[in-house]
């Protein structure tokens, strides 16, 4: 299934779909980490972005993970994956809505060490 054709079919192939999205990301956050020597003490920034902010992230941010998906989908992903991570939802987190994704073009799901900026 494309990730572009998120949320379209019954909800129990949406809800599949989900959570098959958010282990897959876990899953290659998991890989990136090993393959790039995280420390313990070291974690992800997990960020929503534009075609424009992602160009900017994958210029100076090396490893990044990223999933581009529909807003309905995308927000849904973004908070269960911040859940599964520990970090917690900030206020604009919480309130941030599928019309507020759609109006900030936000399209992608983003992932970064917090403090590894490329060179």
């Amino acid at each position: 299934m494309d990730n572009q054709q998120a949320l379209t079919g019954s909800a129990d192939a949406q809800q599949h779909f989900l959570a098959r999205q958010i282990s897959i990301f876990l899953f290659d956050l998991k890989n990136e980490a090993a393959e790039n020597g995280f420390k313990a003490d070291e974690s992800w920034t997990i960020q929503l972005a534009t075609d424009a902010e992602m160009a900017s992230l994958i210029r100076d941010h090396r490893p990044l993970v990223s999933l581009k998906l529909k807003p309905e989908a995308l927000l849904n992903i973004y908070q269960k994956v911040k859940s599964k991570l520990q970090q917690p939802l900030s206020k604009e987190d919480i309130t941030l809505s599928v019309t507020d994704l759609q109006n900030g073009e936000k399209k992608h799901l983003a992932a970064y060490p917090i403090r590894r900026v490329r060179k």
